[in-house]
């Protein structure tokens, strides 16, 4: 996913807090969806147990499209013209270990195209080109697809809300057999600056539905309804919005093979206590998101 703007030493300097929210949408966006979990079954005639299932030695083969469009204004003022940023990258995710409990897998960035309007855009951009190509993570994942323990290409241990980040949605299948039509529900966390150094603002507090199977049995389809909340902690910040999408889950080879989110953020950032009479900053981000993956054996 992206994230909402966040300046917590207090700033509110359009270039600064612009710049944070394109870092934000260039580091979530490029790793968003690279070790997606999928589902199997084993369930009863009715119910069945969407879980990380794949296995050990298939290679997945993802492309992840990416647009985000961010307006900017204060109080009183015409909004600015809003500021695009499209991601495009391709990876490829490799199953090294598909245990009945959790799941390892390498995750490795083969290209990566990042486009921005914003004026300091070109040089973004390319830096962000330049860190994603080649980026490395060993990803070890619940049946739930949540994140148990991840690592970089130096082995060094990645925190906890940095593998949440480059593992897309964490903890998005139920832990417990599903009929279709049956609902279930997650806190997502929205990092704030990317998944290098990120802070939580905001969690998405989503409700997920099984809508339907195929007649095979080895399609399922699931949908999300979200409503963003913000961190009480981050008292600078007010964040709303909402975020929906579909999920193509393959049963039978144990991933999910193509996903579709949008999300809507409204944000405001408190200018700095010296600032007296200066208006809030406000945003609004629009994302949408594809993932599709395909399984190459």
């Amino acid at each position: 996913m992206t994230a909402g703007v966040v300046d917590q030493r207090g700033s509110s300097s359009p270039r600064r807090v612009r710049a944070i929210a394109v870092r934000g949408a260039l580091a979530c966006a490029a790793l968003v969806g690279l070790t997606r979990g999928g589902a199997a079954q084993t369930a009863s005639a009715n119910r069945i147990m969407l879980r990380l299932h794949p296995r050990m030695g298939d290679t997945l083969h993802t492309r992840l499209e990416q647009l985000t469009e961010i307006t900017t204004s204060r109080n009183g003022s015409a909004a600015a013209t809003p500021m695009t940023t499209s991601v495009i990258v391709l990876a490829r995710t490799i199953v090294q270990a598909s245990r009945k409990a959790t799941t390892t897998v390498l995750t490795v960035v083969d290209s990566a195209e990042v486009h921005s309007s914003d004026a300091h855009g070109p040089a973004m951009s390319a830096q962000a080109e330049r860190v994603l190509r080649g980026q490395r993570m060993l990803v070890q994942l619940a049946e739930d697809g949540s994140v148990e323990s991840a690592a970089d290409a130096r082995g060094v241990a990645v925190p906890r809300d940095v593998a949440e980040a480059m593992a897309a949605m964490p903890s998005v299948l139920p832990r417990r057999p599903v009929a279709v039509g049956e609902r279930w529900q997650r806190e997502i966390p929205l990092p704030s600056a990317g998944p290098i150094g990120s802070t939580r603002s905001a969690v998405v507090r989503a409700e997920f539905r099984f809508d339907s199977l195929s007649g095979n049995g080895e399609l399922a389809f699931v949908s999300m309804h979200g409503q963003i909340a913000s961190d009480a902690d981050v008292r600078a910040v007010e964040m709303s919005g909402t975020m929906t999408g579909t999920m193509r889950i393959d049963r039978m080879r144990g991933w999910m093979t193509e996903s579709f989110f949008t999300l809507l953020i409204r944000s405001a950032v408190a200018p700095p206590s010296s600032s007296v009479g200066m208006a809030p900053m406000k945003f609004v981000t629009r994302v949408s998101q594809r993932l599709r993956t395909m399984d190459k054996r």
